[in-house]
């Protein structure tokens, strides 16, 4: 029955993530994980709470690749059966789920035989020891912060302003504290505590959100087009560039009728490097003739290596700039640990790609853009070392025609949500299938274009050269988190 529960833990906490259910859940959906695992006597135990709850959470969080590794990527490329992509799956949430056994390993030091532990002893404790977690989650060829505690409340724009100090590990912490707070209260009616914190908190966030400045348009913002072409990846995997080309000129000169200094398109525009054919001459006279600069991304092929890559061309159609993608997608755009996972190759996407190696940071008529590609939002790391590179503003360009759900949409838009608070420079992400949306630097969705449907509209972006708290402190915050967690485990 207690790993029902800690089960039941879970799956509500991968229920509160963006896109699944209700992100209020996240304020006591620890409870039953944390008392079974502080309560438990053995080793065995521990181990089993900890890989229970951080699969099942993980299941819950990314269910909606599922359908992406079964069905939709073996439909299209073919490269690997859907019994294939089932395992993959699966496979996928057992080595998302190791990091997590740093809890289970720091448990075992805190729970000693013959220790006392008090209360607060006990709060603290856990939510160090949660938050090193995440920490972990960040490090190595396998690095994804998807299904981080903090990105529940992506909704709560009042608390997440702490992402300014704190970064979204700080709402973690504060997330297992609450839990850890109701779940170790040894009073008899603990229980009526619950709907107290949660007014607390509502309170808490109204407050703060009420006190968030409006963003007023500056004298001189800068005005970019984004277009969201909602092309199926059944047409863009199996036509030619010349059938590509014709889809992008039609948008093109869509966006030629807006206002705006600067048109960006998605990720995969184009399949393959159009600068090595014909293509390219005719793209080059098609942005020479609409006279606006343009961002757009397709591969780049260079002495037999490939990146993906964003390309940044001025308005008389020459190639300013561009930028190969630092963090690569595990399995599909490379392969990670290849002595290990050498029978994976299979689930890539066309291609494995090469690493970039500097930020993406290009100079617009003056203004500094830091941009992305597809999963690099996930990155924190990535947005931090724009802004030190100067950027006033953040893009990302991204292929989301793979997730027929609008819950895989909503987790991937959301993390700009977290980079626009963290470095408190407005975000833009365009997407081919949604969301293509506009947030500003306190978290706001600006503006946002629906999913699934074909639209060209304008964003006007704040730019901002200042530094949060965040910026200066993210790597000792980690250092002393994780020192934190093991001073309490030990003492």
């Amino acid at each position: 029955m207690i790993y029902l529960l800690t089960l039941l833990s879970g799956v509500l906490t991968g229920l509160a993530m963006p896109g699944n259910l209700f992100s209020f859940l996240i304020w006591g959906s620890l409870i039953f994980f944390l008392k079974n695992l502080d309560n438990s006597k053995r080793t065995l135990d521990r181990f089993l709470h900890t890989f229970i709850f951080a699969f099942s959470m993980l299941f819950t969080t990314l269910w909606w690749q599922l359908p992406v590794l079964s069905k939709n990527i073996p439909d299209i490329l073919g490269s690997y059966s859907s019994f294939m992509g089932v395992l993959g799956f699966i496979g996928e949430i057992l080595l998302l789920s190791l990091p997590y056994l740093l809890i289970w390993l720091l448990t075992e030091i805190f729970n000693r035989k013959f220790r006392e532990t008090s209360f607060w002893n006990k709060v603290l404790f856990y939510s160090f020891a949660y938050t090193s977690a995440e920490i972990l989650k960040d490090f190595g060829d396998l690095a994804f912060s998807g299904g981080s505690l903090g990105y529940a409340i992506w909704d709560h724009v009042g608390l997440i302003q702490l992402a300014s100090i704190f970064g979204y590990l700080g709402l973690t912490f504060l997330i297992v504290f609450v839990n850890s707070f109701l779940a170790f209260d040894k009073s008899k009616y603990w229980f009526y505590k619950l709907p107290i914190v949660l007014s607390v908190l509502f309170i808490l966030n109204f407050s703060i959100e009420r006190f968030i400045p409006i963003e007023n348009i500056e004298k001189d913002p800068l005005k970019i087009t984004a277009v969201q072409t909602n092309e199926s990846q059944e047409i863009k995997y199996n036509i030619n560039s010349w059938k590509s080309y014709v889809d992008f000129s039609d948008k093109l000169r869509q966006a030629e009728k807006t206002n705006s200094d600067l048109v960006i398109f998605s990720e995969s525009t184009f399949m393959e490097d159009i600068t090595k054919n014909e293509v390219y001459d005719a793209f080059k006279i098609n942005v020479k003739d609409i006279g606006k600069d343009v961002i757009l991304g397709f591969p780049k092929s260079e002495a037999g290596e490939y990146y993906n890559t964003a390309w940044y061309f001025d308005e008389q159609a020459n190639l300013v700039d561009s930028y190969n993608k630092i963090g690569l997608t595990p399995f599909a755009e490379f392969l990670p640990y290849e002595f290990i996972f050498d029978n994976f190759a299979s689930f890539k996407l066309l291609r494995f790609y090469e690493r970039g190696s500097e930020p993406g940071v290009f100079d617009v008529n003056g203004d500094k853009l830091g941009v992305q590609i597809c999963f690099e939002t996930y990155f924190s790391e990535i947005s931090n070392s724009q802004v030190k590179n100067g950027a006033e503003a953040l893009i990302s360009i991204t292929n989301d025609g793979w997730f027929g759900t609008k819950t895989g949409l909503t987790q991937h838009f959301t993390q700009g949500i977290f980079r626009a608070v963290e470095n408190r420079r407005d975000f833009v992400q365009v997407s081919n299938t949604g969301f293509t949306g506009h947030v500003d630097k306190y978290g706001r969705v600006v503006k946002a274009i629906a999913p699934f449907q074909e639209e060209i509209t304008t964003f006007e972006i704040n730019k901002n050269d200042g530094k949060t708290i965040y910026f200066h402190i993210k790597e000792i915050l980690k250092l002393l988190i994780l020192i934190a967690a093991l001073i309490f485990a030990i003492l």
